[in-house]
């Protein structure tokens, strides 16, 4: 069974996310945010979205139903 991240290069794909990434969150300071709320916590991610979106869109190509 060939799956469509079998046949692309996970490399080319994370570049091409990074990229996109990039120019959304420029655009997204741009626009004004929602203030914070009280008491509302705002932890730093330790993996960029670019990252995040790699690993899901991977996940969603491989042709797997769960991680395990």
């Amino acid at each position: 069974m060939s799956t469509i991240v079998s046949r692309l290069d996970i490399t080319q794909i994370f570049c091409d996310v990074d990229d996109f990434c990039q120019q959304w969150e420029n655009l997204w300071q741009q626009v004004p945010q929602l203030p914070s709320t009280t008491g509302e916590r705002r932890s730093t991610s330790r993996m960029h979205l670019s990252e995040v979106m790699t690993i899901v869109i991977a996940f969603h190509g491989s042709g797997y139903k769960t991680f395990m």
